[in-house]
């Protein structure tokens, strides 16, 4: 084999050794969360639910969950709504963060601020959590609202 023809089987060679051990490398679950997600599906914020959830790498996330149907204020001033415009708000909402942690398929959520104040400063955790393409799906085992646990879907932000 001349010079040539042995560069280009070595750099073949390598080529199929890197491109094998990329695919033996798997991505860990952290890495697959970082990232921008929108809200598919949440039991508790009816059909057609909005939001946003970010996960950065640095292990601090921001999460906005909304019913579709928030009523607007009719007083065009959030410090003048109703009770009734308050209440269909609180209920149709919930934003939180804070900083993250994957341990297993379990994210632990170390919530710092929330519109619902009960989850100030605690420890949140979403089980059964997996990636696949671009889907987020996890376990709430303690939704805000109460009742029993639900699946929450994401989709990768584009």
């Amino acid at each position: 084999m001349n010079r040539r023809g042995m560069l280009a089987f070595v750099s073949s060679a390598g080529l199929a050794f890197s491109l094998n051990s990329a695919v033996a490398q798997q991505t860990s679950l952290k890495d697959q969360l970082v990232g921008t997600w929108t809200l598919v599906t949440a039991d508790a914020f009816g059909p057609n639910p909005r939001g946003t959830f970010i996960l950065e790498p640095n292990g601090h996330f921001s999460a906005v969950l909304m019913r579709a149907n928030v009523p607007k204020i009719a007083a065009n001033s959030r410090l003048q709504g109703t009770p009734d415009e308050y209440k269909a708000i609180v209920d149709g909402t919930l934003s939180f963060f804070g900083t993250y942690a994957v341990s297993g398929t379990d994210l632990n959520l170390r919530v710092e601020g929330s519109s619902y104040p009960n989850w100030d400063e605690t420890s949140q955790k979403r089980t059964n959590v997996s990636v696949s393409g671009d889907e987020l799906r996890y376990t709430q085992p303690d939704p805000s609202g109460g009742g029993g646990a639900t699946v929450v879907v994401w989709k990768r932000a584009k």
